[in-house]
């Protein structure tokens, strides 16, 4: 069984990668690589949003954006 990225995988794409985000966060990578399957908690997501409110927004707006038929 495949397991399926959750849509905040992007968020993380968005913000340079799963090494980017962990070397923000002083996390492991792997931590975020598991984000990328049950979402970004909450307060990190919170985080990602005032660290860099334009790359939040544009991400925001692309995930909000119906998938194309």
């Amino acid at each position: 069984m495949d397991k399926k990225p959750h849509p905040d995988s992007g968020l993380i794409d968005a913000f340079g990668g799963t090494s980017k985000v962990a070397e923000f966060f002083e996390i492991t990578t792997g931590a975020v690589s598991q984000w990328r399957l049950t979402g970004v908690p909450k307060s990190r997501k919170k985080t990602l949003r005032f660290a860099k409110p334009k790359v939040y927004r544009a991400w925001e707006a692309l995930a909000k954006e119906p998938a194309n038929a």
